[in-house]
């Protein structure tokens, strides 16, 4: 017998609310900017950034809109980060269930 439309491989496993998602990582980058700690964001947000968790200052940002990508259940989310005494691009993977998550890859 052949059960069809059953299989749980079709549907992301956690659902992804990309607003949210985008939105989350612009508090978050902002809280930074701002000299709030990762601790601050929870529980709404959990941020683990070894960077910030670090103690380095972010001093400005810019979330690269034209790089994003998705697997489904995570927003891969491009930033371009200035710190203290360096620049980069990070992609942050960005989780929304059961609470939003924000970790650099």
């Amino acid at each position: 017998m052949i059960l069809a439309g059953c299989s749980s491989g079709d549907a992301p496993s956690y659902p992804l609310d990309k607003e949210l998602a985008r939105g989350s990582v612009q508090k978050a980058m902002q809280a930074w900017v701002d000299g709030k700690t990762p601790k601050e964001l929870q529980p709404d947000i959990v941020v683990g950034d070894p960077a910030w968790e670090q103690g380095k200052k972010l001093v400005s940002f810019e979330i690269v809109a034209d790089e994003e990508t998705t697997d489904g259940s995570n927003l891969h989310i491009r930033v371009k980060r200035k710190l203290d005494s360096s620049e980069s691009k990070v992609t942050y993977i960005v989780g929304t269930t059961p609470v939003v998550t924000i970790f650099p890859q």
